[in-house]
């Protein structure tokens, strides 16, 4: 695979058999649509090389990805939907973390820190979240969050399926309707991460974990991936589609433009307190 590829929002390096893509777009490290282009274009490389066995996504300072990029967000929210002549079936994030759980290498979301929103729904197609422990010498308290419902939105990439698959009915929903920001050992508790790691050992944790996959058996590994996917992943596609037709009409409403705007113009969360009226 190429490893001089001009990307942006990312950065690659591969040792052995082993591909690490570094999430790169400082200052806020928000997913945006660019960034989905360079992964998806680095997927079609991994895709095609039987040699890589893990594959890692790890973000920047203490921040893995913050959330979806909410200036998008809010354009988006502000389409007229009886001028909308095309409505996807089902949306950009949901073909990537599909590609990504698809892939025949051990998949891996280092989260080494903050994570939220499309961030975390895109951390949840990944075989195993490894997520840092709040430390010192971080810029805010490490969080795992799916807000969405505070915004005024449903989950639009997956989120809610993977949920309800890691944690029943009863806790997704708890989860998805309070959309709280939790602290890593209550994501480690509830099943939402695989492993916690101490901030100060997180770099040799994740190394050491990530060498022992890719010194294990492809093709055992392969075929336990694609037993268990056989096992779960059935109706995926028809669920994201339905997440699609949720996700659209609270996107474009005026709760959803108040609530986006109004973080916006002052994203601080003790100020945040929009009124919802249900339009």
């Amino acid at each position: 695979m190429e490893m001089n590829m001009d990307y942006k929002q990312i950065v690659v390096e591969r040792e052995g058999n082993v591909v690490t893509c570094r999430v790169f777009n400082p200052p806020l490290q928000v997913f945006t649509t660019p960034m989905m282009a360079e992964l998806n274009h680095l997927l079609s490389e991994i895709e095609n090389d039987d040699s890589v066995r893990v594959f890692v996504v790890t973000g920047t300072d203490g921040v893995f990805i913050r959330w979806m990029d909410l200036t998008e967000m809010s354009d988006h929210s502000k389409a007229d939907l009886s001028e909308v002549t095309y409505v996807p079936t089902i949306g950009p994030i949901h073909e990537l973390g599909m590609r990504i759980q698809k892939l025949k290498a051990v998949t891996v979301a280092a989260i080494n820190g903050v994570v939220g929103g499309g961030g975390c729904e895109f951390s949840l197609s990944f075989d195993f979240r490894l997520m840092s422990a709040d430390g010192p010498g971080y810029a805010e308290p490490v969080t795992f969050a799916l807000p969405q419902t505070s915004f005024g939105l449903t989950p639009g990439g997956g989120g809610a399926w993977h949920c309800i698959r890691l944690l029943g009915r009863a806790k997704a929903l708890d989860v998805l309707l309070h959309g709280e920001f939790m602290p890593p050992e209550q994501a480690l508790e509830l099943g939402l991460i695989s492993r916690l790691y101490p901030a100060e050992t997180y770099e040799q944790d994740v190394a050491a974990f990530v060498n022992n996959m890719a010194a294990r058996a492809p093709l055992a590994l392969q075929g336990v991936k694609r037993l268990v996917s056989f096992g779960t992943d059935a109706g995926q596609l028809d669920f994201c589609a339905q997440e699609m037709k949720e996700l659209m009409p609270t996107l474009t409403s005026k709760d959803a433009q108040l609530a986006l705007t109004s973080w916006l113009e002052n994203p601080d969360p003790a100020a945040y307190n929009p009124q919802f009226t249900g339009e």
